[in-house]
């Protein structure tokens, strides 16, 4: 079975940017026979689930990791969500209606989710790039390898809190990560507003007051992008050890 998807008219062009086909995982626009067209994710962690209760339980799970996956390009909230799910019957898209209570969601500053550059050769002739994943599928695939990386994709999916934001850090830091190291200031800015105003009921034995406290959007920005660091560093960590597995010519 697939996913189908709700988003709207930003989120989904963003995604379909973002996850391409053939890679995995990916999302299309397919016609169905009520006219409209739906945006279908396709996984292959969806290959071997036979019922609409097992497409549903683990299609939530990666739903919100893509989620923290598309927030960490951006740069803000993404919030697609899973609208029931798909598949081909007789040539036929059949969907399976999900009912769910509706929320609102609001972002403010989004970023682009992608840059397309012309390359020319020296005759002036437009350079085709071999086919590869985004970045946004690479990062998905290392967070598979990872399940402390998944959970901080997951605490940062949507418009994360301090909380949310803080439990991110620590599992960068179970996975491995040193979410400190490039701009420590930053971080350490960071951490002291959390501490002091949102992560801790008594505030007694606390660190002094920070005198410059971090914005709440500023430290989505800090932690999505010391997510993109820790998975974009595990991709190259996975890919190299791929080369260096398979032999020579």
């Amino acid at each position: 079975m697939w996913l189908v998807l709700k988003a709207n008219r930003v989120g989904q062009s963003e995604w379909l940017k973002m996850f391409k086909p053939p890679f995995d995982p990916y999302v299309e626009l397919m016609p169905h026979e009520s006219g409209d067209q739906l945006l279908i994710l396709k996984s292959k962690e969806l290959d071997g689930l036979t019922t609409l209760k097992d497409t549903l339980n683990a299609g939530d799970g990666i739903v919100r990791t893509l989620n923290g996956v598309a927030g960490g390009v951006v740069f803000a909230g993404s919030s697609v969500e899973l609208d029931g799910a798909s598949e081909m019957r007789d040539g036929r898209l059949i969907r399976h209606m999900m009912l769910r209570t509706e929320t609102a969601h609001f972002s403010i500053g989004r970023g682009s989710a992608e840059f397309q550059a012309i390359i020319r050769d020296n005759d002036g002739n437009i350079v085709v790039p071999t086919p590869a994943p985004t970045s946004a599928q690479r990062r998905y695939a290392a967070s598979r390898a990872s399940d402390f990386l998944t959970h901080a994709l997951n605490y940062c999916a949507g418009e994360p809190g301090w909380f949310d934001l803080y439990k991110a850090m620590e599992c960068l830091e179970q996975a491995g990560f040193n979410p400190r190291g490039k701009g420590r200031a930053e971080m350490d800015r960071f951490s002291r507003t959390a501490n002091w105003f949102y992560r801790h009921h008594d505030r007694r034995n606390e660190q002094k007051r920070p005198s410059k406290p971090m914005d709440l959007r500023d430290a989505r920005r800090l932690l999505r992008s010391r997510v993109n660091d820790a998975l974009d560093q595990l991709a190259r960590h996975t890919q190299d050890d791929g080369a260096s597995a398979r032999p020579s010519p």
